[in-house]
């Protein structure tokens, strides 16, 4: 199975998909389409944005494909039905 990092999502930057860290996604950014690393759905980030607060990966709209998401995740990781190319 892929070993993806829960701190990275990936980032399109100028037509490219490139992987960042979480605090890097939201500090340069912001605006920017975003991707989980390991399905290619939509992600957001939430969490706390003051200090060294900590920054959480949420899927826009969960599948049970994604090793990333353990509430739903089915064991057979698969693409994200509505993947970001």
């Amino acid at each position: 199975m892929l070993m993806v990092d829960r701190q990275t999502c990936e980032v399109k930057v100028e037509g490219a998909w490139r992987p960042v860290s979480l605090a890097e996604a939201r500090r340069l950014y912001t605006m920017a389409p975003k991707r989980c690393p390991a399905c290619h759905g939509q992600v957001s980030l939430a969490g706390s944005y003051v200090g060294a607060g900590s920054l959480i990966l949420q899927h826009r709209r969960a599948h049970g494909g994604c090793p990333l998401k353990s509430e739903t995740y089915t064991g057979v990781p698969t693409p994200h039905p509505q993947a970001l190319t």
